[in-house]
This record gives structure tokens, C-alpha cells and sequence, in this order.
């Protein structure tokens, strides 16, 4: 299948989203309530049939390219297995699975896929949002900047960083580390040098005290590892 661009409403680092049982329909918590991506059974069908002429464990990717902004353009492509990413979300649709990166995710909220005439449709009233809007809540606000101006960098050590859990009135930001970052000996300096240096910019004001919840344990993923020399170049 080709990739197709497209703008909204017409032809267009890896972790498990929360979803539910219902097949095609995939829930993710946004600003403190559920929003959802649905699939519509016409979607899943043509999905699987073109499916059926690739490689075992090809699955969709969907993207937004220049999200937040008037430009924005949704698309889907063929995703092998080894062109995933470490902070992917990964949705599960039953018989194939849905890619999404983290950038395009929260422009993604709501958004509906299904055929029309047999072409393929995709709809998201969130695609053209500004997720720095002040009206957002700042857990969300800074996940956005970890996962679009911190995780690019650190992904070039084959690592990321996701928010854990942040309390507004205390200001705390539990982070966890993920991939090359694990066990990593050179983690708290991403912690002050790109994580916190980067925040101190988009937040300036804000009085955030970063907590590293990760369980450090070195694995053959760790950066400086036989694998994390061979990802590092």
C-alpha cells in the first residue's frame, strides 16, 4: 500500500495502549478522560485483505505530518516489524496491529478510519489542536515537548524517556526511562542536560523536580552495551 497524504476528512520507542475489548476501538487517556480511535469494521477488512499480500507481521502505521498546524495531513502506510520505534504506541486489532508514533498520538484522539467508495477515510477533530495550548493541562503539555524535542535526542542512543506520573501541586515529574537509557551510567545527565535544561525553556516559571522511577538494571540494551555500541553507530 502506498503512503498516502491527505488532508483531514478525505482520502489520506514501543509501548501498549490501554485499549478496549471491542474490536477496533482503542482508548487512551487525554486531559483526564478517555478518548478514543476507532476503526470501522469496512476499515479492519480492507486493512486485513491488503495485509494478506505482505510479509507475516506487517502491520498499519498511522501518522499526522505537520500536526497542530493548518497544514496538517494524516496518512497510512505498510509498517514492518523492524521499522518500529521504541516509543511507538501499539494497538492491538485484532488479526493486525496499528502503529502510532507518539507525536501524531494526541492529534489522533477521536479519530475515526473507514472506506468510502473504497478508498480510505480518516477523520480527527483534534488534527489541527495546539497541544502548547495554556488550556491543556501541563502533565500533557510536558509529555508533548518530552516526546517531540527530548526522545528525538535520546532516541539516537536507542533510548526514551515517558512521564510516569506528575503532580501539579507539588510540581514532582516521575519519569521512566525506557530502551539504551536503562541502566545507562550517563542517566542523570540526560536527566539535567536534556530533560530538565529543555523543560526549564518551554516551563520557564515552573518549578518542576524531576523523580527517576526507572529500574535501572544494565540488559544488553544498555547504552555503552555490545548492542548499545552497535545502535550508537
Amino acid at each position: 500500500m502506498p503512503r498516502k497524504r491527505v488532508r483531514d476528512g478525505q482520502l489520506k520507542r514501543r509501548q501498549t495502549a490501554e485499549r478496549t475489548p471491542i474490536p477496533g476501538k482503542f482508548w487512551h487517556k487525554e486531559n483526564g478522560r478517555h478518548r478514543m480511535i476507532e476503526i470501522t469494521p469496512k476499515a479492519r477488512e480492507k486493512y486485513r485483505q491488503l495485509l494478506s499480500t505482505r510479509d507475516e507481521n506487517t502491520n498499519i502505521r498511522i501518522f499526522v505530518e505537520h500536526p497542530g498546524t493548518p497544514e496538517a495531513e494524516c496518512g497510512m502506510a505498510f509498517c514492518p516489524r523492524n521499522m518500529y520505534d521504541l516509543a511507538d504506541l501499539v494497538y492491538d486489532c485484532g488479526g493486525f496491529k496499528v502503529i502510532v508514533d507518539p507525536i501524531s498520538d494526541p492529534y489522533l484522539a477521536d479519530a475515526v478510519v473507514d472506506v468510502v467508495d473504497d478508498e480510505f477515510t480518516l477523520k480527527s477533530p483534534s488534527i489541527t489542536k495546539n497541544q502548547m495550548d495554556p488550556a491543556i493541562p501541563l502533565e500533557k503539555r510536558i509529555a508533548f515537548v518530552i516526546a517531540t524535542e527530548v526522545n528525538p535526542g535520546i532516541a539516537t542512543h536507542g533510548g526514551a524517556v515517558q512521564v510516569d506520573s506528575f503532580s501539579p501541586d507539588t510540581g514532582e515529574l516521575r519519569v521512566r526511562f525506557q530502551g539504551g537509557c536503562v541502566g545507562c551510567a550517563s542517566v542523570g545527565i540526560t536527566i539535567k542536560d536534556a530533560l530538565m535544561r529543555r523543560l526549564r525553556q518551554r516551563f520557564p516559571g515552573t518549578d518542576l523536580k524531576v523523580v527517576d522511577v526507572t529500574d535501572h538494571k544494565v540488559t544488553e540494551e544498555t547504552y555503552g552495551g555490545e548492542r548499545g555500541k552497535t545502535l550508537a553507530g
